[in-house]
């Protein structure tokens, strides 16, 4: 396989050929694989916070009073607009009789475009030798991330939580707009994106833009060659746009949710919570969640596992570890900067978790399943920092060969082989899937039929807590337009539905008050 004594590591272009091949080959069965599964497994069930768009977005949209400002509409607390979600919801609504499962859909069209513009940004550094292989190997564990089916598959049953991949996109398509206009030195394309960026993904959108700034930052101040006198106008465009944005984001409508929490005192929950596992579960359970969520065979004991995950913890912290050595030793490419520019986003984002969410929930809500799409973009990170920062090694030593080429590969081995193992067990689960959907759907009917008598009701029927005035509502505004689990059209795209029938319109609630929850006034 090797072509001269001279050029040791240059391999043959067949070599290169099948490893190309091969890679097409594994990401076309981990997309196939992904959207298979949403198509035969996503929820078209409504669910969780798509009963609070129901309730103050798709109600006005239904009613003929829909404004472009309850396209921004959020709760108060620790909670963001999400008007792309919205405009899937509503185009969901208008033609698809509300069938949820379609945003799913979307997410995986989402993340097949993610993984094309990691193939681009991978594939423009090839140098016809050996890094080439190990370069289409990281795409294809970068899309075993992308297209996994860990955590319960969450990333992909939860409709709401597909749509990330959308996020994700246009945070990637600002990352190359940003190195763009660098090596150009031209900004229109620039200020269009980073308006689209921050009007589309509210607080991701800051994180975006902090990031990439710290990004340009880093590699102004460690590389030479990439050092402009013009690279200020790039870091001025950014934070002028976000400051706009964010402006406008101060005007949106807020309606329903708790009380924010200061943060001081969220800072002093913080404490407590670190002295309770914190200081172990805050770096481990982001770093290893995303490989594995759980032990994917039978063979490893349940007991074993969480020593396994910590091993697999201190791997990947020493891959980053490695990973900052690069970014502030090496030279800058487009794959190295999109890859420091990811790593700070994904920080950024378990910051956020652990500043909104742990606060008030406890360290266990690191371990949501459908966080698991944001914790994954650290590994996207390093896979990329791999890919654009291994062609530097053209004669390594023995060592540095195993450390810096076979060690991550096979890493991606790993991950790859993994994906087999959790397909497996997640196709199984399928059909317990399907039938707690059918479950739900009874459930909605009940509350529909008597929603003075709220029976028990699953966890992701939020509906079911809330005031009767609310809840007879928005069941009634289901029933009577034969959306969702009342459409004979989503009953027969997803044949494991029960055939509801629409209920007859009620009498407006008379004596009743949002927050007797069903209880008359005093005569």
């Amino acid at each position: 396989m090797i072509l001269t004594q001279k050029s040791r590591l240059t391999v043959l272009p067949s070599t290169q050929n099948v490893a190309r091949a091969l890679a097409w080959l594994v990401v076309a069965l981990l997309l196939l694989n992904a959207l298979y599964f949403v198509l035969r497994a996503s929820s078209p069930v409504i669910r969780d916070d798509s009963w609070y768009f129901l309730d103050v977005f798709l109600r006005k949209a239904i009613n003929g009073d829909l404004g472009l400002g309850d396209f921004f509409v959020r709760r108060m607390g620790a909670d963001h607009s999400q008007p792309l979600f919205k405009l899937v919801l509503l185009f969901e609504w208008r033609y698809l009789d509300l069938d949820l499962a379609f945003g799913a859909v979307v997410g995986v069209c989402a993340a097949a475009a993610c993984a094309l513009i990691f193939h681009m940004v991978i594939a423009a550094e090839r140098c016809n030798d050996h890094s080439d292989v190990f370069r289409y190997l990281a795409w294809a564990a970068i899309c075993a991330v992308l297209f996994t089916l860990n955590a319960d598959a969450a990333i992909w049953t939860w409709p709401l939580v597909a749509l990330e991949n959308v996020t994700n996109l246009i945070i990637l398509l600002f990352v190359l707009t940003v190195w763009h206009a660098h090596r150009t030195r031209r900004y229109t394309a620039l200020v269009l994106v980073t308006l689209l960026l921050g009007i589309t993904s509210d607080d991701s959108a800051l994180i975006a833009a902090i990031a990439v700034v710290a990004a340009m930052s880093l590699m102004q101040l460690r590389d030479p060659a990439q050092r402009h006198p013009s690279a200020w106008k790039v870091l001025a465009v950014i934070a002028a746009c976000t400051v706009l944005v964010r402006i406008g984001y101060a005007y949106v409508p807020i309606v329903g949710g708790m009380a924010e929490t200061p943060l001081s005192s969220r800072l002093g929950l913080l404490v407590g919570h670190f002295r309770d596992k914190g200081w172990w579960m805050w770096v481990i359970m982001p770093l290893t969640l995303p490989v594995f969520y759980r032990s994917p065979t039978r063979f490893i004991h349940v007991e074993t596992w969480p020593a396994m995950q910590v091993a697999i913890g201190v791997l990947l912290f020493a891959a980053h570890l490695w990973f900052w050595r690069t970014a502030f030793r090496g030279k800058y490419n487009r794959a190295v900067f999109v890859a420091v520019c990811l790593m700070l986003v994904s920080y950024g984002w378990v910051a956020g978790i652990i500043l909104g969410r742990v606060t008030t929930a406890g360290n266990g809500y690191l371990t949501q399943p459908r966080y698991v799409l944001l914790y994954g973009g650290h590994l996207i990170a390093l896979l990329l920092m791999w890919a654009g920062s291994i062609s530097v090694m053209s004669r390594p030593s023995a060592q540095r060969q195993f450390i810096g080429m076979w060690l991550p590969a096979a890493g991606c081995a790993v991950l790859l082989v993994g994906q087999v193992l959790i397909s497996r067990n997640e196709w199984r689960a399928r059909p317990y899937l399907v039938a707690y959907y059918a479950n739900m759907a009874h459930q909605i009917d009940d509350l529909t039929k008597d929603p003075g008598h709220p029976r028990a009701c699953a966890a992701e029927l939020p509906v079911c807590h809330w005031p009767l005035v609310k809840r007879r509502e928005l069941t009634q505004l289901l029933s009577q337009n034969q959306l969702n689990v009342f459409s004979p059209k989503v009953q027969w795209r997803h044949r494991y539905l029960p055939a509801l029938m629409p209920v007859a319109a009620e009498p407006a609630l008379s004596g009743y008050k949002a927050g007797d929850d069903g209880k008359k006034k005093s005569d």
